[in-house]
């Protein structure tokens, strides 16, 4: 047998193959074969393919970029080598069986290394494995270590063609089984897919077949109907929906199955007893099954939406057509798209020629363009739209018509939604205007021609009231300076009328001295005092306003102060007014000076009971409260923590938002002129904020008002509560020594004089450093008495440094003003007493003589 007839030309050194070497890798990776476990197939050919030809090896060698691969071996002992060591890639080129008898004499294998190496090789005879497109993937051969220079039988050779059919035909059906694989396995992941879409929409979806049997169902019919989709597959659409459903969808069933799409709406009731609006759709199936599609929608929501909208636009309507103006609306576009009756009846139009932009066209000429400017202008940014411009009327006549829209806004996102505006008739009021314009003109005319000698005049008036006007756009932009001048002229009026008393009372005292009547002194001095202490008063309220009132700060339990009020607020209010109490059961301490908080609650008793002329209800009421970071957001000072609440409730006039917010400033009041300072609430303020604690006042005209007090609660223990006496104890003649302190002369010397008429040895110095010297130098000193303000070295700084050395010396702090930086938290140490200017000085001999006699006890 010759060898040109087992092997094809391309086979041959230097051929080029008809196939392209990307292509035919490709081809041989689409069977997935490379390095697969063996197969019982691809065994069995290598064996009988070696029986049959007689030789020890016989490969499947499958041929790929850089090595051959076998998927089947006998004899070799190897699965795999490089390309290099391929005789099988010449195969690949050969039409049919390639034959070489003596490996070592083909110039194509004499230096492979399975043929100068081990095992040896030098006979081969193989032929191409080819996919159905022509590509050859490898070959099956059979391979010896000896020459055979016959080649191989024609039975042999037709063996081994026969078997490399059979081996590519064990490929082929071995990748069409794959893809099968494949096929069904993307067949499943597209169904659970599809059921996890289905599931996950909120629609409900079915198919049903031409019979009208389910062959699908979402999980939605289990909440429809209370039945599982696994349930409802198998089963008729009667079954499911029931006898009378299933009738009122005949209709329906009938045209779908006839290739017609249908929607229709209909109520399903639900395994809960509810009912649910539904929209239903039939989809004819294009599958070669037949049968629809079923996809149904919840729109109870829409229709409920729906009936609402109507309402809406139907009360809309009503109030609309009631209206004298014309009433108009558009989209968020800026589209018109109604216009009430009244419109059609001053324009004269027919009903829609003016929707979308038909409107500008009845303007006046001359105000369509910034009637354009403003609308464009309030779309873009949803500013209020207002503009006055001339509408033509049904007569042709243009009228001056105020223009006016406002844009209503999503609650949630707050986006337009629609934009509702009106035509007022204003054309009777312009032309009133313009008269009076021109009146106007006409007289000043006149003035110029009658007056001209008062255009200086005039001149200089005009520049006053230009000036007028800057200082008053000044002040009002500055509240604070307002406010100042407000404190100030208040406390200058009263401070007027009282100094009008006390000089007036001492100029007539001067002159009955003068005259030697001496019987009316004490009518005058009283007079005098009574002003003092009226303005006393009033500086005490200040303070409190300020914060800087002096306060005897105790543990107070303010359950048992307002219980202890209730005889006095009772004889205080108006027998209409019905007062009521309620305290909490252990209701929390608070650090605080009892006898302010008792004025703050007389004052807002008499405030509520002025509120209510004609009677009403007073509740006051304690409670425990913590309030967090978030309910005290809103107030400046405030702080989160556990406070007590003292409130005061009335049923009366209430206030109106703007008179609450200046409720707490100084001298402002809604009471007749003289019928109040405007100083109560401002005091109750000063008082509380000076606590730590903060106030709020709940108003509503016509109401009532409430007004809070939140007071910190006191952990600590009970603080003793020395009961003062109403009337100054008799004065005993005083012993030992009293330094005075006191920076100015005039009350140094009064206290000084005071002290030595009680008997007291007096050492008065001018500065807390003198007093420091005092202290050192003057041995015994029982009592110190100074100012808390005095310049440079304060009392309270002072008084450390002494007290530093001497550690029991008895203080008595005199002031008129509690400096926080003297006063810190406002407690004082034990020994450390405070009396408030202006004192009387029987009371200021008493407060002394008790520290002194307390401290030889």
């Amino acid at each position: 047998m010759s060898r040109s007839r087992d092997r094809t030309p391309t086979g041959m050194p230097g051929d080029v193959p008809c196939w392209d070497e990307h292509a035919r890798l490709a081809a041989l990776d689409a069977y997935a074969i490379l390095d697969t476990p063996p197969e019982a197939e691809f065994e069995d050919a290598v064996q009988i393919a070696r029986l049959a030809c007689r030789t020890p090896m016989a490969l499947v060698s499958l041929v790929a970029a850089d090595r051959q691969w076998f998927k089947a071996e006998a004899g070799l002992g190897v699965r795999e080598t490089g390309r290099d060591a391929s005789v099988c890639a010449y195969t690949m080129g050969c039409e049919g069986l390639l034959v070489i008898p003596d490996l070592t004499q083909d110039p194509r294998t004499a230096r492979n290394p399975l043929v100068t190496g081990p095992p040896g090789l030098r006979f081969y005879a193989g032929h191409p494995l080819v996919s159905p497109d022509g590509m050859p993937l490898g070959a099956l051969c059979v391979l010896d270590t000896v020459p055979r220079p016959e080649g191989l039988p024609e039975e042999a050779r037709l063996t081994l063609a026969a078997l490399a059919r059979q081996v590519m035909a064990r490929m082929d059906l071995r990748r069409a089984l794959a893809e099968r694989d494949r096929a069904l396995a993307a067949a499943e992941a597209s169904r659970r897919e599809l059921r996890q879409i289905t599931d996950g929409l909120p629609v409900l979806i079915a198919t049903i077949d031409r019979d009208e049997i389910y062959r699908f169902a979402n999980r939605h019919y289990e909440t429809w109907f209370g039945l599982r989709a696994e349930d409802v597959v198998g089963r008729s659409v009667r079954e499911v929906v029931g006898e009378a459903a299933y009738a009122q969808r005949r209709p329906y069933l009938a045209r779908v199955l006839a290739g017609e799409a249908v929607l229709f709406d209909t109520t399903v009731p639900g395994p809960d007893g509810g009912v649910r609006d539904a929209r239903v759709r039939y989809l004819p199936s294009t599958g070669p099954a037949g049968g629809f599609h079923l996809l149904a929608f919840d729109v109870t929501g829409e229709k409920a939406a729906q009936a609402a909208l109507a309402d809406s636009l139907l009360k809309f309507q009503a109030i609309a057509e009631s209206m004298p103006q014309m009433v108009w609306s558009t989209l968020p576009d800026g589209h018109h798209d109604y216009y009430n009756s009244r419109w059609y009846e001053f324009t004269g139009v027919a009903p829609g020629s003016t929707d979308g932009e038909g409107w500008n066209a009845i303007f006046h000429p001359d105000d369509q363009a910034e009637a354009w400017r403003r609308w464009r202008h309030a779309l873009a940014t949803g500013d209020t739209y207002e503009i006055e411009y001339r509408l033509r009327r049904h007569d042709g006549v243009y009228r001056w018509v105020l223009g006016r829209a406002v844009p209503i806004r999503d609650a949630g996102t707050g986006a337009i939604q629609r934009w509702f505006g009106t035509c007022t008739d204003i054309d009777d009021q312009v032309r009133a205007r313009e008269t009076l314009a021109q009146g106007r003109e006409t007289l000043e005319a006149l003035v110029r021609e009658r007056t001209a000698a008062l255009e200086a005049t005039n001149a200089r008036l005009t520049a006053e009231i230009a000036e007028r006007g800057r200082v008053e756009e000044a002040l009002r932009q500055s509240q604070k300076m307002e406010a100042v001048g407000q404190l100030t002229g208040g406390i200058a009026h009263d401070f007027n009328n009282l100094l009008t008393g006390i000089t007036g009372a001492l100029d007539l005292m001067k002159r009955r001295l003068a005259e030697g009547r001496i019987e009316t002194l004490a009518r005058y001095a009283d007079l005098a005092t009574a002003s003092a202490q009226r303005a006393a008063a009033l500086t005490h309220r200040l303070l409190a306003f300020a914060r800087r009132q002096p306060l005897m700060a105790r543990s107070v339990e303010a359950d048992r102060l307002v219980a202890s009020m209730d005889d006095l607020l009772r004889r205080t209010l108006s027998e209409r007014v019905t007062l009521t109490l309620e305290t909490q059961d252990r209701l929390w301490r608070t650090l605080c000076d009892p006898n302010q908080l008792e004025n703050a609650l007389l004052n807002l008793a008499i405030n509520a009971r002025d509120a209510m002329p004609d009677g009403g209800r007073l509740h006051i009421a304690t409670a425990n409260v913590e309030l967090d970071a978030a309910a005290v957001a809103g107030e400046p000072g405030a702080r989160a923590g556990e406070y007590v609440c003292v409130s005061v409730s009335d049923t009366g006039a209430g206030m109106p938002p703007d008179v609450v917010a200046r409720a707490f400033e100084p001298f402002f009041t809604t009471k007749p002129l003289g019928a109040g300072t405007g100083l109560g609430l401002s005091m109750i303020y000063g008082f509380v904020k000076q606590s730590d604690g903060h106030v709020r006042i709940a108003s509503q005209v016509g109401r009532g008002t409430t007004v809070s007090l939140f007071l910190p609660r006191h952990a600590g223990p009970d603080a003793a509560e020395a009961e003062e006496s109403a009337a100054p104890a008799a004065r005993a003649a005083g012993h030992g020594t009293v330094l005075v302190v006191e920076d100015d002369a005039t009350v140094r010397a009064l206290i000084g004089e005071a002290l030595e008429e009680a008997g007291y040895r007096v050492i008065a110095v001018a500065d807390g450093p003198a007093g420091l010297r005092a202290l050192e130098t003057d041995g015994a000193v029982d009592l110190v008495v100074t100012d808390v303000g005095l310049p440079g070295l304060n009392g309270r700084q002072m008084v450390d440094q002494a007290r530093a050395v001497r550690p029991g010396l008895k203080v008595l702090f005199i002031t008129g003003y509690a400096e926080n930086t003297a006063f810190g938290s406002g407690h004082l140490a034990p020994g450390m007493e405070m009396i408030t200017k202006p004192f009387a000085v029987d009371a200021f001999a008493a407060k002394v003589s008790a520290m002194i006699e307390s401290a030889g006890s």
